[in-house]
């Protein structure tokens, strides 16, 4: 056994061993892993093996598509056989709103190149000869994807991996990991230890119990699964082709053929619960089942016969019931963990047969070379913090389990693990029809509704329209006022901390206390990692705001990019600080009812900020930007003041209109004014020139992280290009991840849109290829399964000049 490693990857399932085999295939041979029994023993040997390529990510699409075209050339490629069926797939709809899903879904099938089509209820038994088709209004079919052999699929790339020279400890458990004072891990067996740079916590449904020992928050719950699998049906020897896999939600099911047989796994809308009472499984668990609780699984049995009489027409051959992982979000994690660098999670995985090839290929070479070719953020470990407690944890991922095969539109989130983070106005604005979003654990407005009825979530304009309408147009003609305390903020503070900001963001910091610029982080290839906004406070004193979902994974790029002995201390005072948007014509007006200091364009200039006092409250951080396009300013207010703060400033703007506004208004206001979003525009894909970032970059500055690369990229010409459209749309606007055609050809993808209430056009963002890039020149967007044409026009399409931002 080793004593020395580049890297340890701890647990050998398909997720572990996925990504041996990935990092195996970059280069790096030595690599490790080791399991405390045989590779699949814990609960990848008995999952059912369904590889879809259905899903409404396109990033995690990528991850199956992957996968899908690895499994059946594996035994070519390591000489291992592997039992892969291309039998395809049906995903029933059977509300208006499904079908709706179904045509988004059918955009990303463009975007990921795999074969798909929405086929109506008359066309499913030419596929399908016995399912039966009542309450269906269509079905999505998938022609290459289908199941795999678990053991199969695991144990090939473990051949493969081996054959390039990474080595595979069994019988060998891990017991501890410990950071080492040089940065290394040391990672402790029972068969002795190994030091190593990396650390890959792929240990399945103990990786919450390994993430312990270092101290870090693993939210995964282990699921009580079960599926059937029944006796061989005459009918299934017959006939020539395999069936497809089917994924119903009338009897929230999957159901495929399965060695003549009929195989039927059930995700029950309730009663679903987690294993060993939330407990992890025992050391010396291994290639067991759990106890089948079938009476309580016989409501969603019954309609699986109803859909597929043939499974009620023999005796079961057999139950399997077992542990399966769920994340609060249905998402694996893989990435960096919070706080030390080279401590990965790879765990957490529902569908990990489906997703263990190409999530260890994308993690692979986010290890090897810095970032992967996919946005891997929906994957990161750090979109979850500590408030992801083990109760939280349990209870969403129950409800996650229990809503396998719902249909969730846009915006809608689970209803249960809510509240976890909360602003000092939350009541205050529930008071007043806050429609809520969950986001890192807080609670964000996205608009009110004073009817008391609540959203109608849907793909397609909604009830939302008309009262979002009246609070974009409050901001453009009168005055809003909108609560957004979820911004991640962090003090940078010390004698170093100028030139350290300066080094790390590719913009310039300001020189002058006061000063505020947008500012990126780069990656050593030159891509785009964070957008920061910086405010000089003082010599020393830096203001730092990201997003909300980035409060952990900004904090890392912040820690892990000083250098040692360099006199900067980074402080997250997140949560001790509201933020309050005061925005629109009569901002002014309104602010300076509330506070003595001198707002004048003269005395507070744009992208300028001051400490001042409102309405009594000391120590307000008020910065002359907004993410809206208008004179305003951004309140940050210490929490213990928000309420006074608020409550004056509602008061003093009745007289001029004033109005609340949430992120649905924010999203059309941002959209009129061009504004990239991190995350939809501005990704780890995407650099500062194919973003249309240059403004934002000062390669004239002696030296930043990722200058040398952003420099070659200058010289190359972008490989894609963001141009900013309006589109001829009718109900329903860009959300993101549409194809884009030019001449009847994919040619690129939008990136967000929203419908602009003052420009009175859709708007979207899209990335196309960069000889299309020019002004005027027309697309199709292909919106729900129809074509509507786009143009591209200058940016911004509101106050291209800037005068009302600097009025």
């Amino acid at each position: 056994m080793k004593s020395h490693a580049r890297v340890v990857i701890v647990g050998g399932g398909i997720m572990g061993v996925g990504l041996l085999y990935h990092l195996a295939l970059e280069g790096w041979s030595d690599v490790v892993l080791v399991e405390k029994g045989e590779l699949t023993s814990g609960s990848t040997w008995h999952a059912a093996g369904q590889c879809p390529h259905f899903n409404g990510s396109l990033n995690m699409t990528k991850v199956h598509v992957y996968g899908t075209e690895l499994y059946p050339k594996l035994e070519e490629l390591t000489g291992q056989a592997v039992s892969w069926h291309g039998c395809g797939g049906l995903r029933i709809a059977q509300t208006d709103e499904e079908v709706n899903w179904l045509k988004y879904v059918l955009g990303i099938s463009k975007l990921a190149g795999y074969e798909g089509e929405i086929i109506g209820p008359n066309e499913i038994k030419k596929y399908h000869p016995f399912l039966e088709t009542f309450g269906i209004k269509a079905a999505f079919r998938t022609v290459t994807d289908g199941h795999v052999a678990p053991a199969d699929v695991t144990n090939a790339m473990a051949a493969g991996a081996r054959k390039l020279g990474a080595e595979i400890y069994r019988r060998t458990r891990a017991t501890d990991i410990k950071l080492l004072p040089s940065g290394e891990w040391k990672v402790i067996t029972d068969k002795g230890d190994i030091i190593c740079e990396h650390v890959v916590n792929s240990a399945g449904s103990y990786c919450d119990v390994v993430g312990s020992w270092t101290g870090h928050n693993v939210p995964i719950a282990n699921m009580l699964h079960h599926y059937m699998i029944t006796e061989p049906l005459q009918e299934l020897i017959d006939l020539e082709m395999e069936l497809p896999v089917v994924r119903d939600p009338y009897s929230h099911a999957y159901l495929r053929e399965e060695t003549n047989g009929i195989l039927v796994g059930p995700y029950e809308t309730d009663t679903a619960h987690v294993c060993w009472d939330g407990a992890p499984p025992a050391w010396d668990f291994e290639s067991e089942l759990i106890a089948p609780e079938l009476d309580r699984l016989t409501p969603w049995l019954e309609r699986a016969t109803e859909r597929l009489p043939l499974f009620a027409k023999a005796g079961l051959k057999s139950v399997i019931s077992g542990a399966i992982t769920h994340t609060p979000d249905g998402v694996y994690l893989s990435g960096p963990a919070p706080g030390p660098k080279n401590y990965w999670m790879h765990c957490g995985a529902s569908i990990g047969i489906c997703q263990g090839g190409g999530a260890g290929k994308y993690l692979a070479q986010w290890m090897v070379h810095g970032q992967a070719e996919i946005n891997m953020r929906e994957f990161d470990p750090r979109r979850f913090g500590n408030w992801a407690s083990k109760d939280y944890t349990a209870e969403v991922s129950v409800a996650d389990y229990h809503h396998m095969y719902y249909c969730y539109k846009p915006a809608e989130q689970h209803e249960v693990g809510r509240n976890l983070r909360t602003s000092a106005l939350h009541e205050k604005l529930k008071a007043r029809g806050g429609q809520f979003q969950q986001i890192f654990g807080w609670e964000r407005v996205r608009w009110y509704d004073t009817t008391g009825k609540g959203e109608q979530f849907s793909y397609r304009r909604s009830n939302w329209w008309e009262p979002v309408k009246a609070e974009a147009t409050a901001v453009r003609e009168a005055v809003g006022l909108m609560d957004l305390s979820t911004f991640a903020k962090f003090d940078v503070t010390g004698p170093d901390a100028y030139a350290f900001l300066d080094r790390i963001c590719a913009n310039r910091i300001p020189a002058k206390d006061g000063g505020i610029i947008l500012g990126h982080l780069l990656n050593g290839n030159g891509f785009i990692e964070s957008e920061l906004t910086v405010t000089r406070l003082g010599p020393e004193k830096f203001y730092v705001l990201s997003a909300a979902a980035a409060q952990l994974y900004d904090k890392d790029q912040l820690e892990w990019r000083k250098k040692p002995g360099e006199r900067v201390t980074i402080t997250d005072i997140t949560d001790g600080y509201g933020v309050l948007v005061l925005a629109g014509p009569r901002a002014r007006d309104v602010l300076s009812q509330c506070t003595k200091a001198d707002l004048s364009n003269a005395a507070f200039r744009w992208l300028t900020a001051k400490e001042i006092e409102v309405s009594g409250v000391a120590g307000v951080r008020a910065l002359r930007v907004n993410y809206v396009g208008e004179l305003g300013w951004e309140l940050h207010v210490p929490r213990a003041g928000m309420e006074k703060v608020f409550d004056a400033l509602m008061k003093a703007g009745e007289p001029f209109g004033i109005k609340l506004f949430g992120t649905y208004a924010m999203n059309a206001l941002r959209m009129e004014k061009a504004y990239r979003g991190w995350g939809s525009e501005l990704t780890s894909e995407i650099d500062m020139f194919e973003g249309a970032m240059d403004r934002f970059i000062r390669l004239d500055k002696e030296d930043f992280i990722g200058r040398a690369a952003s420099l070659k990229f200058k010289q190359r010409g972008p490989r894609i290009k963001l141009v900013y459209m309006e589109v001829d749309a009718t109900d329903s606007d860009c959300r993101g991840n549409e194809p884009v055609y030019s001449n009847g050809k994919v040619v690129g993808l939008t990136t967000s849109g929203a419908y602009g209430f003052a420009a009175k056009k859709s708007l979207a963002f899209a990335y196309v290829e960069p000889g299309l890039a020019k002004e005027g020149n027309e697309f199709e967007i292909l919106l729900l399964d129809e074509r509507h044409k786009a143009r591209i026009i200058p940016e911004p399409i509101w106050d291209p000049k800037n005068e009302r931002l600097k009025a």
